[in-house]
């Protein structure tokens, strides 16, 4: 199987995060290392959700399966990755880290009441240790990115999406640009 789903659609991953915000934005930083270390088949759409939850609904509806990049709030250790599914994903995004989980949790809510159904929605997350004003991730989820993109990269090979990894001289110059 690649990366389309049996019903012909594409493999979405979207980083969610406020990068101004350090560990909130981790989504976004795991998304662009994803993008940046990693090749995938062309049906593979890398989008940078950011903050703007409503504005990616269409999204929904155009991919069968969805990779969401996040922080969570979870009783657990700062670091702590956890791959979330079903319909844990909205109890856990009931959690609000920031107001951008308001937009993500009305986001899955109107793409069912719109009956934008993806066959499989996941959400591979991580508990945040600073939420506070800054551009870097605190050393701890700095730390356990790699275990971030490492989930989310089992998820998508468990969709038998291809991934080839990137050695230095076939990474881009450029970081991956945000959307």
């Amino acid at each position: 199987m690649s990366g389309h789903s049996e019903q012909g659609g594409e493999v979405l991953v979207i980083g969610w995060g406020n990068i101004l915000l350090s560990d909130e934005g981790v989504g976004v930083h795991a998304l662009r290392r994803l993008g940046q270390d990693y090749r995938f088949e062309p049906c593979i759409r890398l989008e940078d959700g950011g903050t703007s939850g409503p504005d990616l609904l269409h999204l929904f509806a155009e991919h069968q399966r969805i990779l969401m990049l996040d922080a969570v709030a979870l009783d657990e250790s700062p670091g702590t990755v956890r791959v979330i599914r079903g319909p844990d994903i909205q109890r856990v995004l009931t959690q609000k880290l920031s107001v951008h989980h308001l937009g993500v949790s009305d986001v899955l809510a109107l793409a069912e009441l719109m009956d934008y159904r993806p066959e499989e929605i996941v959400l591979v997350g991580v508990v945040p240790e600073n939420l506070e004003l800054g551009l870097e991730l605190s050393p701890r989820l700095a730390e356990c990115l790699p275990r971030l993109i490492e989930a989310a990269l089992a998820v998508l090979r468990g969709w038998g999406v291809r991934i080839e990894v990137l050695d230095e001289t076939d990474r881009p110059a450029e970081p991956m640009p945000t959307g």
